[in-house]
């Protein structure tokens, strides 16, 4: 069984997607307190560390000193979001990165192949210089990786969501085992997606999705819904309400965990609602049978924790060919090619 290693975990994402594809997940770092306990309860059979990257010492974990042929890590984005201040490897939470060439390097053995996500400003900033800092970091570390193993991939164009999700995913194959890197990112899937698969709109949800009708937001929702028809999705903005294109959920953030202007609305026929937290797994692509939130996580963390996580589709897909271009072909030849 090929095993796995989850930084910057988050929801579990990438932990999830390698269970799909029976890898085994040795080691999960995440610092966030909710998340640490979502991922206990979903991955008992992993060890989880609560704490700083920083800290991760691999000397002091045995699990990270066996053989590892993935290593995943969606380090921090606010540093170089569009949303945010943009200040990149200048803020600390951009400086975050640095520690995975750091770990790796502190192994017994690096992990074979690096899987790495983040924001597509990380590849369009400034001509690419940001991800140039990024693919010489991980040369140094050993890692054959180029500008064509970085590409942005959207959900709705891989996974079985209507969620548009547009992620940088970043391929590293590690020169001690591999001659080159040999990685091919998953195409792309054409065709619409139907939003009303995964929200149901003819139900009564729980009452306190709804707003009240006199809410300034619902009226204005309802405004556009009368412009626009209420085959789509609607999103709060700072000071109005703005209509989603028919059939797609804009990319969901983790500013849905404080009530802020990213959450998506629908009209349906009992009011003008949130969409619920079954809707929102649904719409990253995580169903109930195979993950759940455990007792005593509040409705502002579920909502900060899928807005920030990765579509397990699109890693889904992603860890399907690297076992399939990468790590199965090698192994076919009897031995792992070395450089």
């Amino acid at each position: 069984m090929y095993r796995h290693v989850a930084l910057f975990a988050g929801l579990g994402g990438f932990v999830l997607a390698a269970q799909r594809n029976g890898v085994e997940t040795v080691f999960i770092n995440e610092m966030d307190d909710a998340c640490c306990l979502t991922l206990r309860h979903n991955f008992p059979s992993s060890t989880v560390f609560m704490g700083d990257v920083r800290e991760v010492c691999p000397s002091e974990f045995p699990e990270l000193n066996e053989t590892i042929d993935i290593l995943s890590a969606g380090f921090p984005c606010q540093s170089f979001s569009v949303a945010g201040e943009n200040l990149g490897f200048d803020d600390e939470r951009g400086k975050l990165f640095f520690e995975i060439p750091r770990i790796c390097g502190e192994m017994a053995n690096p992990p074979k192949v690096l899987l790495l996500e983040n924001v597509p400003n990380l590849k369009l900033f400034d001509g690419g210089a940001r991800l140039r800092v990024v693919i010489n970091e991980l040369r140094k570390a050993g890692y054959w990786v180029n500008i064509n193993n970085a590409q942005i991939l959207d959900s709705y164009e891989i996974g079985d969501t209507a969620q548009r999700r547009e992620r940088l995913f970043i391929v590293a194959t590690h020169s001690k085992y591999f001659k080159k890197n040999k990685f091919i990112f998953p195409e792309v899937k054409k065709g619409k997606k139907n939003l009303w698969k995964y929200i149901n709109k003819d139900k009564r949800s729980e009452a306190r999705l709804y707003l009240d009708e006199e809410n300034k937001y619902a009226r204005m929702i309802r405004r556009n819904a009368e412009l626009d028809g209420t085959n789509r999705l609607f999103q709060i903005r700072r000071v109005d309400a703005r209509s989603c294109p028919e059939n797609v959920c804009p990319t969901l953030t983790a500013n849905m965990g404080g009530g802020g202007h990213n959450v998506p609305f629908l009209v349906d026929d009992f009011g003008v609602r949130k969409l619920s937290v079954d809707e929102l797994m649904r719409l990253q692509c995580i169903e109930k049978k195979e993950f759940e939130f455990p007792a005593g996580i509040s409705e502002s963390s579920k909502l900060s924790m899928i807005g920030n996580a990765i579509c397990t589709d699109v890693a889904d897909e992603i860890f399907k060919k690297i076992i399939q271009t990468i790590l199965e072909e090698e192994n076919v030849k009897g031995e792992m090619v070395l450089s």
